[in-house]
């Protein structure tokens, strides 16, 4: 029995998101997003199982937005680099 983490994904550059491309990304992994189109930097936010590895996921948009990254728990100010 596992639990569910939130995430913040912070992209060092405007992305051209798109919902249907990140769903379909994302349909392998037992995670929820939310973006955040109106900040200084973009932001997504995951909400996944915590049997379900972050760096996969984040490998996952990775290849989808090949821009520079970085991620943590939410809101705990402990961000580490992609």
């Amino acid at each position: 029995m596992g639990w569910y983490i939130n995430y913040e994904v912070e992209f060092d550059k405007n992305v051209e998101w798109n919902d249907d491309d990140v769903r379909d990304c994302l349909t392998l992994f037992n995670v929820l997003h939310l973006y955040l189109r109106d900040l200084e930097k973009p932001r997504v936010i995951l909400c996944l199982y915590s049997q379900t590895s972050i760096e996969d996921i984040l490998a996952a948009l990775k290849n989808l937005y090949p821009v520079g990254m970085r991620y943590q728990i939410y809101n705990t100010g402990n961000w580490s680099r992609v």
